[in-house]
């Protein structure tokens, strides 16, 4: 392998790993409020929400498809799109600072950076494929 597919694939996969940095981060998001309300993981469960991004986060880093991380960026796009649509949702981005605000302004920048870093990760060939015409 030549020194310039190396680096592709090395730049690919560190926008794969920040994918799945950023949907962690909206799963603590989603979920940390009420874990933390709750004082316990199982009785802070409110919904799939969470579970839904660590599983994208888990097929974006295992499977071996070039367009992978797009599933992550179309997931995060609806999720965004349902969180701004919804008002209680919308309300808490605009609300006084507080865990309820952070919270949701965390979830949205962790979807946000996944669709960024998503689509930055498809830009850059897989190890192995033919070179991009210049």
């Amino acid at each position: 392998m030549s020194n310039e597919r190396a680096d592709e694939a090395g730049r690919r996969r560190r926008w794969v790993v920040a994918t799945c940095v950023a949907l962690v981060l909206a799963a603590v998001g989603d979920a940390g409020p009420e874990i933390i309300g709750s004082g316990s993981l199982v009785a802070g469960y409110d919904g799939p929400g969470p579970l839904i991004y660590l599983a994208f986060a888990v097929v974006v880093a295992t499977v071996r498809w070039r367009f992978a991380p797009l599933l992550a960026v179309a997931m995060s796009a609806f999720f965004v799109f349902g969180g701004l649509a919804d008002a209680d949702f919308a309300s808490r981005l605009t609300s006084p600072p507080g865990g309820a605000s952070v919270a949701a302004w965390l979830q949205m920048l962790g979807f946000v950076a996944a669709m960024v870093c998503g689509t930055a990760a498809v830009r850059f060939p897989r190890a192995g494929s033919a070179p991009r015409p210049r």
